[in-house]
């Protein structure tokens, strides 16, 4: 048995770790729990456990204090799991540069935390074996020292032009653009074929690409489907095309103009329908609900459980997808664009612009172009 706690500062989420999950069917015994991140220290020097499963948001220390103090401070060396409610881009990368293993996302969905126990069996017992191989010598400050200054060679790495790779690939899967894609997957891999950063970064950047889709588009049975697919973690294959061709499955699922194939209500579909015959027009949300013969607070609030989008922003993810394309493939001036997708001024589309893709459209023009 492998030993875990858990922290959390939701009680019903930590009676749902207790409860919910079957931690012995999967080999591991849950060991104790805390509501933040010092009680979650104090439990770790006790236990000693082989995983810890934290959430990011708690009083007194956070979840980035935790994993920073057991990876920067205690050598921790083994499994770590990120349980979240929210997407942050700046929070990616720090958990990444940590070196966390998994991504779960609330609520808690227990056939989704079984697998991932499963999955992370075998590196389990592989660190399991490589200390028993040290003969039962403990870590000295000198091997702390040198784990130390390993973490900041890592930290060298350019983690900020890989997790620009993943905006990007993220982008283009939403915006269904799908030619792309395969060469934005190959430049993220080529970084460890060219011994620009380790294998294992890349694996954690993967898993954060997985991870926003589950959260984006999880819901959707047919994007689940796709998902939930064992080929997301079988690394050994990401360089034979498997990564390029589930990020293009899953691109083309969310261009599909039929979204009763999506899972989407009738309702939504009828509205997103509509958007995507006038959203380059200044349209609103009382125009859609008014052309479908519904009240439009209700249509928003179906939108938004649905599409995982508010109404507003699912009109600026499509113009924003169109702008790229005409950015990419014509001669157009950044305020004629503005203004054919419907935005008041070029200053209102480039802030938009910049907040969908992280960058401004003349500099998305310049390295598209030629």
């Amino acid at each position: 048995m492998y030993k875990v706690i858990v922290a959390d500062d939701e009680p019903f989420m930590l009676e749902g770790w207790r409860t919910m999950i079957d931690w012995q069917a999967c080999g591991y015994e849950l060991c104790g729990t805390a509501t933040d991140g010092e009680e979650a220290l104090a439990l770790f020097n006790a236990v000693e456990p082989d995983l810890v499963v934290t959430d990011i948001q708690m009083p007194v220390m956070d979840g980035l204090g935790l994993i920073h103090t057991l990876r920067e401070d205690l050598a921790y060396t083994s499994k770590i799991v990120i349980v979240t409610g929210y997407s942050d881009f700046n929070y990616a990368k720090q958990a990444i540069r940590y070196q966390v293993d998994q991504y779960v996302l609330k609520p808690l969905v227990p056939e989704e935390i079984h697998q991932i126990l499963t999955e992370m069996i075998e590196p389990l017992d592989k660190r399991r074996e490589e200390l028993k191989q040290q003969d039962g010598i403990k870590f000295t400050d000198d091997v702390h020292i040198d784990h130390l200054n390993e973490q900041r060679i890592s930290e060298e790495y350019d983690l900020e032009q890989m997790m620009n790779i993943a905006k990007d690939i993220l982008v283009l899967i939403e915006a269904g653009d799908t030619d792309p894609i395969d060469n934005a997957v190959s430049e993220l891999m080529l970084m460890t074929e060219n011994a620009e950063v380790s294998l294992e970064w890349i694996h954690h950047v993967i898993r954060y690409i997985h991870g926003e889709l589950l959260r984006k588009y999880g819901k959707r049975e047919v994007c689940r489907e796709i998902l939930c697919e064992k080929e997301w973690h079988e690394t050994a294959s990401w360089s034979l095309g498997t990564l390029q061709e589930l990020c293009v499955r899953i691109s083309e699922q969310l261009s599909q103009p039929d979204l009763k194939k999506l899972g989407t209500g009738r309702l939504v579909a009828e509205a997103v329908h509509e958007l995507q015959q006038h959203y380059r027009s200044k349209i609103k949300l009382q125009d859609v609900a008014n052309r479908i013969h519904v009240n439009s607070a209700y249509l928003g609030q179906q939108f938004k459980r649905e599409m995982g989008v508010s109404f507003s922003d699912y009109v600026h993810q499509l113009r924003i997808a169109e702008a790229r394309k005409l950015l990419r493939r014509t001669n157009m001036k950044i305020t004629d664009i503005a203004f054919k997708l419907g935005y008041h001024d070029a200053e209102y589309f480039t802030q938009k612009f910049r907040a969908h893709t992280g960058e401004l459209p003349s500099v998305y023009k310049n390295k598209n172009q030629g």
